[in-house]
Protein backbone atom coordinates (compact mmCIF):
# COMPACT_ATOMS: atom_id res chain seq x y z
CA UNK A 1 0.00 0.00 0.00
CA UNK A 2 1.25 3.25 -1.11
CA UNK A 3 2.02 6.65 1.49
CA UNK A 4 -1.16 7.95 -0.58
CA UNK A 5 -3.48 5.15 -0.09
CA UNK A 6 -3.26 4.72 3.69
CA UNK A 7 -5.68 4.38 5.67
CA UNK A 8 -4.01 5.58 9.05
CA UNK A 9 -5.46 8.78 8.98
CA UNK A 10 -5.93 11.81 11.80
CA UNK A 11 -9.28 10.12 12.50
CA UNK A 12 -8.09 6.63 12.39
CA UNK A 13 -5.43 7.69 14.83
CA UNK A 14 -8.09 9.25 17.42
CA UNK A 15 -9.67 6.07 17.59
CA UNK A 16 -6.41 4.04 18.34
CA UNK A 17 -5.59 6.98 20.80
CA UNK A 18 -9.64 5.96 22.50
CA UNK A 19 -8.77 2.51 22.77
CA UNK A 20 -4.86 3.49 24.52
CA UNK A 21 -7.00 5.42 26.67
CA UNK A 22 -8.92 3.01 28.03
CA UNK A 23 -6.59 0.33 28.02
CA UNK A 24 -4.39 2.90 30.53
CA UNK A 25 -7.57 4.05 32.74
CA UNK A 26 -7.44 7.69 32.10
CA UNK A 27 -10.04 9.61 31.62
CA UNK A 28 -9.20 13.33 30.65
CA UNK A 29 -7.35 11.16 27.40
CA UNK A 30 -10.11 9.26 26.58
CA UNK A 31 -12.44 12.82 26.70
CA UNK A 32 -9.48 14.48 24.81
CA UNK A 33 -9.15 11.88 22.12
CA UNK A 34 -12.72 11.23 21.94
CA UNK A 35 -13.56 14.83 21.53
CA UNK A 36 -10.97 15.37 18.86
CA UNK A 37 -12.54 12.19 17.06
CA UNK A 38 -15.67 13.88 16.63
CA UNK A 39 -14.30 16.87 15.61
CA UNK A 40 -12.60 14.87 12.82
CA UNK A 41 -15.92 13.57 11.68
CA UNK A 42 -15.78 10.30 13.11
CA UNK A 43 -19.00 9.19 13.27
CA UNK A 44 -20.39 8.27 17.14
CA UNK A 45 -21.27 4.35 15.79
CA UNK A 46 -17.43 4.56 14.80
CA UNK A 47 -16.25 5.45 18.28
CA UNK A 48 -18.55 3.11 19.94
CA UNK A 49 -17.03 0.32 18.35
CA UNK A 50 -13.63 1.32 18.99
CA UNK A 51 -14.53 1.43 22.58
CA UNK A 52 -16.28 -1.98 22.21
CA UNK A 53 -12.76 -3.16 21.07
CA UNK A 54 -10.77 -1.74 23.61
CA UNK A 55 -13.52 -3.26 26.28
CA UNK A 56 -12.90 -6.71 24.92
CA UNK A 57 -9.11 -6.43 24.70
CA UNK A 58 -9.32 -5.06 28.33
CA UNK A 59 -11.54 -7.58 29.67
CA UNK A 60 -9.34 -10.66 27.91
CA UNK A 61 -6.51 -8.98 29.82
CA UNK A 62 -8.18 -8.52 32.85
CA UNK A 63 -9.55 -12.55 32.60
CA UNK A 64 -6.34 -13.99 32.01
CA UNK A 65 -4.85 -11.73 34.37
CA UNK A 66 -7.19 -13.27 37.05
CA UNK A 67 -6.70 -16.63 36.23
CA UNK A 68 -3.24 -16.58 36.97
CA UNK A 69 -3.92 -14.96 39.98
CA UNK A 70 -5.85 -18.53 40.92
CA UNK A 71 -3.34 -20.12 39.75
CA UNK A 72 -1.20 -18.47 42.15
CA UNK A 73 -3.24 -18.81 45.15
CA UNK A 74 -3.41 -22.90 44.28
CA UNK A 75 -0.17 -23.11 44.03
CA UNK A 76 0.80 -21.23 47.25
CA UNK A 77 -1.53 -23.49 49.51
CA UNK A 78 0.15 -26.72 48.06
CA UNK A 79 3.88 -25.85 47.81
CA UNK A 80 4.70 -21.85 47.85
CA UNK A 81 4.51 -18.97 45.49
CA UNK A 82 5.47 -19.49 42.11
CA UNK A 83 8.37 -17.83 40.72
CA UNK A 84 7.79 -15.15 37.67
CA UNK A 85 9.04 -12.32 35.96
CA UNK A 86 7.76 -8.71 37.06
CA UNK A 87 8.35 -5.66 35.36
CA UNK A 88 7.50 -3.46 38.28
CA UNK A 89 9.58 -5.20 40.82
CA UNK A 90 11.01 -2.75 43.43
CA UNK A 91 8.13 0.03 42.63
CA UNK A 92 6.48 -1.06 46.02
CA UNK A 93 7.69 0.87 48.99
CA UNK A 94 10.04 -0.88 51.50
CA UNK A 95 8.49 -2.00 54.62
CA UNK A 96 10.01 -2.12 57.63
CA UNK A 97 9.96 -5.91 58.98
CA UNK A 98 7.82 -7.08 62.46
CA UNK A 99 9.82 -7.98 65.10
Amino acid sequence: MSESSSLYSAAVAELVAIGAAIACNCDSCFKDHFREAMNLGVSRADAALAVATARKVKERVAEHMLKTAGEQLAAAREAGPQLGSCCCSGLAPKTEKRR
